[in-house]
């Protein structure tokens, strides 16, 4: 009897808690309401054990089960997951209000968003119009977008404007939509908005996206015969771009014909780019192209010619003029001069620059250097030496002083603090990160930091750090610019496991620390598209390379890659195999690791080189981005770890050789190079 009334008392308290909304016509935008802060309970560390059972329970619990659990588990801040997934297993418009309760109460949680999609997929089996169009969020699920279209449109006398472009936005999309859009897309086509300016946009929406059977169809419902004459040529070019010598083909003075010749163009140029060239000053003459478009065409072809070290690729960028060059095109037009190590052009180009970056800043002082006037290059240096980046530190080292850091540690408000700690969501997201499940920890964490004002996200940053969920902190100290606050940008995360597993393969402790810092940001479950995965960024058939190649006894079990234990463990055994196959050039190995050891052996430099020259002409730039990235976090963690500070005084006077071997003239550690 006693818990009969406690579970009764229970449900009125949360029916009493009310989420009215108003349809304006548009799709309705909620405010979140905040629980009240619950105090937590003593027994914290046995409901967290106990937790993951008990939310998978509750799906199949009856009444009876899940007021139990409603007993122990109430006041554990998850409770709102093991609510949600009783609820979702329970749907009936007779828990309605219930419902509804939790999906405001925990607006934004993944549990809420879980039970909304439960809910209206419920709503949806039964028909309920009414009831869909009033509970609908637009979380990105096109059948359930559909469907809301459909249903305003049925529960809809006379749709408004902002109706239709609703519907208009679903439709121009490059691939297929969902069935359940078709009757609103039939009413919108029969309400006469669908033109052939909306076709159009659609069918350029397919080819970008290479989706050439969707294009032909859109091609079909355009409606003159001067329409569908471009689309099939468009068709034609798009498919099969060496058509473009065919160009002449196309009307002079379409803008969409011009548009889609210079995306071919653009396209074509990495493939072939004789043909481009070969065709360029007559399409120049045909079609009336704009400035933009010129330069765009101007400057990849200059790029492409640079990259492959055509002979002619000088002489094509220095026909154009430098303000119209991209930013690629600059900094091929500087590569291509420094491999010819013409320091006199580089001193004319960079100050030719109005808006010359830190980079070009860095190479003026360099040529001027190189020829004999130091005197002029040395304020560059100053002022380039007082900045925190790659060509800081090298500029730092041409000087022979140590690099400028500018530490200085963020201080929070104690008060601050404890009342951040006692919101709920960021309970949960403290939770979740105990149970490993970071994926619903950065969801709920999320929560926080919409939430918040800035001066809060600091102390949540910081409270990050604390917990040592390092990623989270990583990258809300630098979405808030506080770039100075070098140990927890920068933090020792997993030292004890990688001081053991660097040293015992020979390895500079920063180093690995930089390689990790630029590849995940110590997020243990990182995963790249390319199913790259872990601290160390590991891909599952390198995983499998380096089990087969390293000695010693063969793991029962396969590594887990998202285990820091294993990833670390697989990720400084590459490293050091990627050291030994580059003949202890780090530098080359450093690049391996982002761009493969095959790659990488295709730009050893033909004659010695300058490593800083070697750098700036690394063919891809992701690869010449990340290594300078690594090298600026390897001389930050080598400053932190109290180890030799001088990294980039040892850069300045590293050459590459053609054996792919590297050496200095001045004494370093016996792991980055050798005397030459």
């Amino acid at each position: 009897m006693f818990k009969s009334f406690r579970w009764l008392v229970l449900s009125g308290c949360l029916a009493f808690i009310s989420s009215f909304s108003v349809w304006s016509g548009e799709v309705e935008q909620r405010r979140p309401t905040q629980p009240d802060v619950r105090p937590l309970p003593e027994n914290l560390s046995a409901l967290r054990s106990e937790f993951v059972e008990a939310e998978r329970s509750a799906g199949r619990a009856d009444a009876q089960e899940f007021f139990e659990l409603t007993e122990r588990f109430y006041h554990y801040p998850l409770w709102p997951y093991i609510e949600a997934a009783y609820l979702e297993a329970n749907l009936s418009l007779g828990r309605e209000s219930r419902i509804r309760n939790f999906m405001q109460l925990y607006y934004g949680t993944a549990a809420e968003r879980s039970l909304r999609d439960s809910w209206l997929r419920y709503l949806a089996r039964r028909n309920d119009k009414q009831r869909f169009v009033r509970d609908f969020v637009d979380r990105g699920s096109k059948e359930q977008m559909c469907r809301y279209l459909v249903y305003r449109l049925q529960l809809t006398d006379e749709p408004t404007d902002a109706l239709w472009q609703m519907v208009e936005r679903r439709w121009v999309q490059p691939q297929s939509q969902p069935r359940t859009c078709d009757p609103a897309f039939t009413a919108w086509q029969q309400a006469g908005q669908r033109t052939d300016a909306v076709v159009w946009e659609r069918f350029d929406l397919a080819i970008g996206a290479e989706n050439w059977g969707m294009a032909r169809y859109l091609r079909s419902l355009l409606t003159n015969e001067q329409s569908i004459a471009l689309a099939d040529n468009i068709l034609l070019l798009r498919q099969r771009p060496q058509r473009i010598i065919e160009y002449h083909q196309l009307p002079a003075d379409s803008e969409r014909a011009k548009a889609h010749v210079i995306a071919t163009a653009l396209e074509l140029a990495w493939r072939d780019i004789g043909v481009v060239r070969k065709v360029w000053e007559g399409m120049q003459a045909h079609f009336s192209f704009s400035d933009e478009q010129r330069q765009k065409v101007n400057s990849l072809v200059g790029v492409v010619l640079a990259v492959r070290e055509e002979k002619d690729a000088r002489e094509w960028l220095e026909q154009l003029p430098v303000e119209g060059l991209s930013d690629s095109a600059r900094h091929w037009y500087l590569a291509t001069l420094l491999r010819q190590q013409d320091f006199t052009a580089i001193l004319n180009l960079t100050e030719s620059l109005p808006d010359a970056s830190t980079q070009y800043r860095y190479w003026q002082a360099r040529a001027l250097s190189e020829l004999g006037r130091p005197l002029e290059a040395e304020p560059i240096w100053q002022e380039l030496a007082e900045q925190r980046h790659y060509y800081g530190f090298m500029a730092a080292a041409q000087l022979d002083l140590p690099p400028n850091l500018h530490r200085e540690s963020v201080i929070i408000d104690e008060a601050t603090r404890s009342r951040l700690l006692s919101r709920p969501e960021v309970q949960r997201a403290y939770e979740f990160l105990q149970l490993e499940r970071y994926l619903d920890a950065r969801r709920e964490w999320n929560l926080v930091r919409a939430r918040l004002p800035d001066e809060e996200r600091e102390v949540a940053a910081v409270l990050a750090s604390q917990w040592q969920w390092l990623d989270q902190s990583i990258r809300e100290f630098s979405n808030l610019g506080l770039y100075s606050d070098l140990e927890r940008r920068f933090p020792l995360g997993y030292q004890q496991l990688l001081t053991q597993h660097s040293g015992h393969w020979g390895l500079d402790l920063a180093w690995v620390y930089a390689i990790i810092r630029r590849e995940s940001a110590f997020q243990p479950d990182a995963r790249s598209p390319v199913g790259a995965r872990g601290l160390m960024q590991i891909m599952p058939t390198t995983a499998d390379y380096i089990e087969r190649n390293t000695p010693g006894p063969t793991n029962r079990h396969p590594p887990r890659l998202d285990r820091p234990e294993d990833n670390i463990r697989l990720g400084t055994r590459y490293m050091a195999d990627l050291l030994s196959r580059n003949r202890g050039n780090w530098l080359l190995a450093t690049a391996s690791y982002n761009a493969g050891y095959r790659r990488v052996q295709e730009w050893v430099p033909e004659a010695q080189v300058a490593a800083d020259i070697w750098i700036e002409t690394i063919p891809y730039q992701e690869t010449r981005d990340y290594v300078k990235a690594v090298l600026t976090y390897q001389q930050i963690y080598a400053n932190l770890l109290g180890q030799d500070d001088k990294l980039m005084q040892h850069m300045h006077s590293m050459l590459i050789h053609p054996d792919g071997g590297i050496c200095t003239n001045v004494e370093s550690p016996a792991q980055l190079t050798s005397l030459c």
